[in-house]
């Protein structure tokens, strides 16, 4: 079924939408792919935006964050975990490490749904750095990699039971086994996008 289209002054502040296009080029409800979070509407105390001063005159202007794009979550089971739910799980982790005496950051990351094994599960790739000191950067060693290597799976699946709780519940009704997570050595992704420029695959 066609979803019901709403205008702006129909949206609510909490709520997430598609985005649905409409232009003078020809592009008519073009849904985008887009979904954005509704998260408030702007007031007088915004001053990078001048408003009318009459009170009545100022318009019911909605501001709004990514969510994320459709087709980029991650959803087994209807725990649809986007982008958002991940960078902050691996946010939270890296300063858990670095409260531990670990100075690393997370350089990059992706990530797929294993689902041809039972229980299917996430599989992370991440791409770590050393935190910079006087601008200059240094490799991870090889004891921190082994280190992270062996803890890393259980502190991300933590971390993202507490940004998602979708996934949580979804864990806890053990539909998803445990979330895996893979290191790769610094400049992985950067000489694989290389690899795909040059050769064209």
């Amino acid at each position: 079924a066609q979803p019901k289209t709403l205008l702006i002054s129909d949206i609510e502040p909490g709520n997430r939408y598609e985005l649905v296009c409409t232009t003078e080029a020809g592009l008519v409800r073009y849904r985008m792919g887009d979904v954005v979070t509704c998260t408030r509407f702007l007031c007088r105390s915004d001053d990078l935006v001048p408003l009318p001063i009459d009170q009545e005159e100022i318009p019911r202007i909605p501001l709004f964050s990514i969510a994320y794009r459709i087709g980029s979550l991650l959803d087994a089971f209807g725990e649809k975990t986007s982008e958002q739910h991940l960078m902050d799980a691996l946010q939270r982790t890296s300063v858990q490490w670095k409260e531990q005496g670990i100075p690393l950051d997370i350089y990059d990351f992706t990530s797929y749904p294993k689902l041809d094994v039972f229980p299917p599960h996430y599989v992370l790739f991440l791409e770590l750095i050393e935190e910079q000191n006087s601008k200059q950067e240094y490799k991870i060693s090889e004891k921190n990699f082994q280190l992270l290597q062996t803890m890393v799976d259980s502190e991300i699946e933590r971390q993202l039971c507490q940004t998602n709780f979708n996934y949580n519940n979804v864990r806890k009704g053990s539909k998803l086994g445990p979330l895996v997570c893979i290191l790769v050595r610094n400049g992985t992704f950067s000489n694989f996008l290389t690899d795909v420029l040059v050769t064209d695959r």
